[in-house]
């Protein structure tokens, strides 16, 4: 019996000391007595997060293995740090390289705020994201484009990224190719994947007037000293002006300028013919603002030129076409105004329209290389090039102009804008000192100040040893002056 109670005591005491070791009290709670160091060490494991967010991913820094984001709602920057456990996903939940999340894009993430460290980053559903996007002309008094044929606003807090880092919209050019992202109808973030440069045309007093064709799709106006935003890449550039072509390739890099000598193309002037087959029979044709005779064969000084048709109850037709054969056919193909376009017209009345011309040294999407009449000659039986497609309203009966002589030129004078504020300028102030360029057209040294015509423009802003910059501004009709100071242009190193 004493040997059984003896027994049960050690036992007893054995449980006691085996429950003080595991810190807890007979009853099971935690002991209050033994202290825990706390390190504040977090696994990194997947599902590790106190924080969502929604974002834009702005840079990488593989190396450092970090990467910086923008938050939507507050506009504010933060960067996390990512490793082996971050979970990287497309929308779908399917497994993405780091290396296939471009910059620019929407993305929900998950994290730890104090450690700073990124737990997940998965391609946002809700969110579109549109590439190669171009021609999109923006301003910060104007925050709506059209895109994809909607509508879409711009949020106060949207990103614009740029080669150099985060920007403004003014510093998006009308020649950037850009991928757009955002949910529903509101654009958050516009990033510059394809940038510009800067074509400058030296000697080209003898083309002042004339046109210069980018590529296959930009067509400017020449004007002395001008200097040109264009796409970054490879491109053949055409000048042309009083029957002298020069063609040849030239390679743009971003924010450099590269400068053309175009006295080598000055010659003897050439001259094609071009016979217009139409459709419907009686409708008229401008070239360079000017009306010419289609019943017969209309000569031209070879190079660019730009062409305007119109007639009552159709659609007007304005493109570039180029010449540079002896004789060519042109087939021109209007398209009928529907029903209610014709009874907002007046029936297809005629309408007493100004003639169209080309506006001084702004870029078009019409390319030349389109409806070009050099690719039918007589000896070819001269077929019919394609049949270009429409812009613009506008009606007006057939007139006999005779053709232009060999020595008529293009007509320089850009169409008046409609509510032009008579009498208000716009003033360039800041930085001072630089050479200042509206649309290409050299204007002088700032600050200075131009006559203000509503709409929208691209300023460069060039000096020796100084990286070009270039603004898109937006010239508003609202009865008074209007002033900018842009930054301070950069030190080539």
């Amino acid at each position: 019996m004493f040997m059984s109670v003896r027994k049960h005591k050690n036992i007893t005491a054995l449980v006691l000391i085996l429950l003080l070791l595991a810190g807890c009290t007979p009853s099971g709670q935690k002991s209050s007595s033994v202290n825990h160091l706390d390190t504040g060490f977090v696994p990194a494991i997947p599902g590790n997060y106190d924080s969502r967010d929604t974002a834009l991913l702005v840079s990488k820094d593989e190396a450092g293995h970090k990467l910086r984001f923008y938050n939507l709602e507050v506009g504010k920057f933060y960067t996390l740090e990512y490793d082996g456990a971050t979970v990287l996903e497309d929308k779908y939940a399917q497994a993405l390289s780091l290396a296939q999340v471009e910059l620019g894009t929407l993305v929900d993430i998950s994290f730890m705020r104090e450690r700073k460290r990124l737990n997940s980053l998965q391609l946002s559903g809700e969110a579109f994201r549109f590439t190669g996007v171009k021609d999109l002309l923006i301003s910060e008094s104007l925050p709506a484009v059209f895109l994809m044929g909607e509508n879409y606003t711009i949020a106060q807090k949207a990103l614009v990224l740029t080669p150099e880092g985060p920007g403004e919209l003014e510093d998006i050019n009308a020649v950037d190719e850009l991928a757009v992202v955002g949910v529903g109808h509101t654009i958050y973030g516009l990033t510059v994947e394809r940038g510009h440069g800067y074509l400058r045309l030296e000697n080209a007093e003898h083309f002042a007037g004339g046109f210069i064709q980018i590529g296959e799709k930009l067509v400017y106006q020449i004007s002395e000293g001008a200097l040109l935003a264009v796409p970054e890449g490879v491109f053949e550039i055409t000048v042309s002006n009083k029957g002298s072509v020069g063609t040849e390739v030239i390679t743009v890099a971003r924010g450099e300028e590269v400068a053309v000598d175009a006295s080598k193309w000055v010659s003897a002037p050439q001259y094609g013919g071009i016979l217009f087959i139409t459709q419907p029979a009686e409708l008229s044709i401008f070239i360079d603002g000017e009306a010419v005779d289609i019943s017969k064969e209309v000569t031209l000084p070879y190079g660019i030129h730009q062409m305007v048709a119109k007639a009552a109850g159709y659609e007007s037709l304005s493109r570039y076409i180029r010449v540079s054969s002896t004789l060519a056919k042109l087939s021109v193909t209007l398209t009928p105004l529907s029903a209610s376009e014709n009874s907002a017209s007046g029936n297809g009345a005629a309408t007493n329209t100004p003639t169209p011309t080309a506006s001084q040294n702004s870029p078009s999407g019409n390319s030349a290389s389109q409806d070009s009449a050099s690719r039918n000659t007589a000896s070819e039986n001269a077929g019919e090039t394609p049949t270009p497609t429409v812009t613009p309203t506008a009606a007006e009966t057939p007139s006999a102009t005779p053709t232009p002589t060999p020595e008529t030129t293009p007509t320089a004078t850009p169409t008046p804008t409609a509510g032009a504020d008579e009498g208000y300028k716009v003033e360039i102030l800041s930085p001072e000192g630089v050479e200042v360029y509206k649309d290409g057209t050299y204007l002088g040294i700032s600050p200075l100040s131009f006559k203000k015509t509503p709409g929208t423009a691209t300023i460069t802003l060039r000096k020796e040893g100084y990286h070009t910059r270039s603004y898109t501004i937006l010239m508003e009709d609202d009865g008074a002056d209007s002033s900018y100071s842009f930054p301070e242009l950069l030190a080539i190193e």
